[in-house]
Protein backbone atom coordinates (compact mmCIF):
# COMPACT_ATOMS: atom_id res chain seq x y z
CA UNK A 1 0.00 0.00 0.00
CA UNK A 2 1.13 3.78 -1.09
CA UNK A 3 0.15 6.93 0.65
CA UNK A 4 1.20 9.77 -0.62
CA UNK A 5 1.12 13.25 0.62
CA UNK A 6 2.61 17.18 -0.33
CA UNK A 7 2.91 19.69 2.69
CA UNK A 8 5.16 22.95 2.65
CA UNK A 9 6.47 21.25 -0.61
CA UNK A 10 7.57 18.11 0.89
CA UNK A 11 6.46 15.37 -1.12
CA UNK A 12 6.49 11.76 1.09
CA UNK A 13 5.38 8.63 -0.22
CA UNK A 14 5.07 5.86 2.61
CA UNK A 15 5.41 1.86 2.08
CA UNK A 16 5.22 -0.62 4.44
CA UNK A 17 8.99 -0.85 3.37
CA UNK A 18 10.18 2.87 3.93
CA UNK A 19 8.94 6.33 3.40
CA UNK A 20 10.57 8.64 0.37
CA UNK A 21 10.58 12.98 0.99
CA UNK A 22 11.23 14.72 -1.75
CA UNK A 23 11.54 18.73 -1.52
CA UNK A 24 13.28 21.82 -3.46
CA UNK A 25 14.84 24.63 -1.17
CA UNK A 26 16.10 26.22 -4.07
CA UNK A 27 14.73 26.18 -7.95
CA UNK A 28 18.08 24.46 -8.70
CA UNK A 29 18.50 22.49 -5.23
CA UNK A 30 16.60 19.06 -4.75
CA UNK A 31 16.75 16.53 -1.64
CA UNK A 32 15.73 13.70 -1.00
CA UNK A 33 15.72 11.70 2.60
CA UNK A 34 14.81 7.76 2.03
CA UNK A 35 14.18 5.92 5.54
CA UNK A 36 13.57 1.57 5.48
CA UNK A 37 14.57 -0.80 2.87
CA UNK A 38 14.69 0.25 -0.34
CA UNK A 39 13.22 -3.42 -1.13
CA UNK A 40 12.07 -2.61 -4.66
CA UNK A 41 11.83 0.28 -7.96
CA UNK A 42 8.11 1.58 -6.81
CA UNK A 43 9.45 4.55 -4.92
CA UNK A 44 12.92 4.36 -7.21
CA UNK A 45 10.20 4.94 -9.93
CA UNK A 46 8.47 7.88 -8.06
CA UNK A 47 11.49 9.57 -7.06
CA UNK A 48 13.20 9.38 -10.66
CA UNK A 49 9.48 11.08 -12.20
CA UNK A 50 9.11 13.94 -10.08
CA UNK A 51 13.29 14.38 -10.66
CA UNK A 52 13.08 14.19 -14.07
CA UNK A 53 10.51 16.87 -13.86
CA UNK A 54 12.52 19.51 -11.72
CA UNK A 55 15.32 18.73 -13.63
CA UNK A 56 13.69 19.71 -17.41
CA UNK A 57 12.85 23.18 -15.33
CA UNK A 58 16.10 24.32 -14.48
CA UNK A 59 19.57 24.33 -16.38
CA UNK A 60 21.63 22.83 -14.03
CA UNK A 61 20.54 20.97 -10.77
CA UNK A 62 22.32 19.91 -7.56
CA UNK A 63 20.78 16.67 -6.15
CA UNK A 64 21.19 15.79 -2.84
CA UNK A 65 20.33 12.12 -1.38
CA UNK A 66 20.16 11.63 2.40
CA UNK A 67 20.73 8.24 2.75
CA UNK A 68 21.22 8.14 6.05
CA UNK A 69 18.55 6.31 6.97
CA UNK A 70 18.35 3.49 4.41
CA UNK A 71 19.05 0.52 5.68
CA UNK A 72 19.25 -1.71 2.34
CA UNK A 73 19.18 -0.33 -1.87
CA UNK A 74 17.99 -3.17 -3.65
CA UNK A 75 19.93 -3.59 -6.91
CA UNK A 76 16.24 -3.39 -8.79
CA UNK A 77 16.36 0.16 -7.45
CA UNK A 78 19.72 1.11 -7.67
CA UNK A 79 19.41 -0.06 -11.60
CA UNK A 80 16.26 1.96 -12.13
CA UNK A 81 17.93 5.06 -10.69
CA UNK A 82 21.07 5.04 -12.64
CA UNK A 83 19.90 4.23 -15.81
CA UNK A 84 17.37 6.82 -15.43
CA UNK A 85 19.90 8.94 -14.20
CA UNK A 86 22.46 9.11 -16.72
CA UNK A 87 20.48 10.76 -19.37
CA UNK A 88 20.17 13.47 -16.80
CA UNK A 89 23.64 14.26 -16.44
CA UNK A 90 23.95 16.64 -18.73
CA UNK A 91 21.76 19.01 -16.74
CA UNK A 92 22.99 17.52 -13.00
CA UNK A 93 25.35 19.99 -11.54
CA UNK A 94 26.50 17.61 -9.41
CA UNK A 95 24.76 14.47 -7.38
CA UNK A 96 25.88 13.98 -3.56
CA UNK A 97 24.95 11.10 -0.92
CA UNK A 98 25.17 10.92 3.00
CA UNK A 99 25.05 7.55 3.53
CA UNK A 100 25.18 5.28 7.06
CA UNK A 101 25.20 1.74 6.20
CA UNK A 102 28.09 0.14 4.28
CA UNK A 103 25.57 -1.61 2.39
CA UNK A 104 24.02 1.81 0.77
CA UNK A 105 27.67 3.01 0.57
CA UNK A 106 28.49 -0.29 -1.88
CA UNK A 107 25.17 0.64 -3.80
CA UNK A 108 26.07 4.22 -4.51
CA UNK A 109 30.02 3.04 -5.34
CA UNK A 110 28.25 0.89 -7.78
CA UNK A 111 26.19 3.53 -9.23
CA UNK A 112 28.66 6.48 -9.08
CA UNK A 113 31.07 4.17 -11.53
CA UNK A 114 28.36 4.30 -14.30
CA UNK A 115 27.47 8.13 -13.75
CA UNK A 116 31.09 9.32 -13.34
CA UNK A 117 31.27 9.52 -9.60
CA UNK A 118 28.95 10.39 -6.82
CA UNK A 119 30.41 12.06 -3.51
CA UNK A 120 29.27 9.94 -0.78
CA UNK A 121 29.32 12.17 2.67
CA UNK A 122 28.98 10.25 6.10
CA UNK A 123 28.75 12.98 8.30
CA UNK A 124 24.94 15.29 8.68
CA UNK A 125 26.87 18.24 9.48
CA UNK A 126 29.08 18.55 6.42
CA UNK A 127 25.91 16.78 4.13
CA UNK A 128 23.64 19.59 5.58
CA UNK A 129 26.26 22.53 4.89
CA UNK A 130 26.64 21.51 1.62
CA UNK A 131 23.31 21.53 1.13
CA UNK A 132 23.23 25.21 2.21
CA UNK A 133 25.98 26.01 0.51
CA UNK A 134 24.31 24.90 -2.84
CA UNK A 135 21.12 26.77 -2.18
CA UNK A 136 23.37 29.82 -1.64
CA UNK A 137 24.67 29.87 -4.67
CA UNK A 138 24.54 30.50 -8.64
CA UNK A 139 22.74 27.41 -10.58
CA UNK A 140 25.51 25.30 -11.77
CA UNK A 141 28.49 27.03 -9.35
CA UNK A 142 28.21 24.68 -6.65
CA UNK A 143 31.41 22.21 -6.08
CA UNK A 144 30.60 19.67 -3.70
CA UNK A 145 33.46 19.00 -1.10
CA UNK A 146 32.83 15.56 1.06
CA UNK A 147 34.78 14.64 3.95
CA UNK A 148 33.91 10.92 4.19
Amino acid sequence: MLAHSVVNGTRTWTTPNGELQLWTPAPHVIVTKFQGTMFDAHLAHLAMVTIEGLVASQPKMDIFHDWEGMELYATEARTLMTDRAVPLAPRINSLSVLFGSKVVRMGVSMASLKLGGIPLYNSREDFERAVRQAVESKPGTFKPTPRE
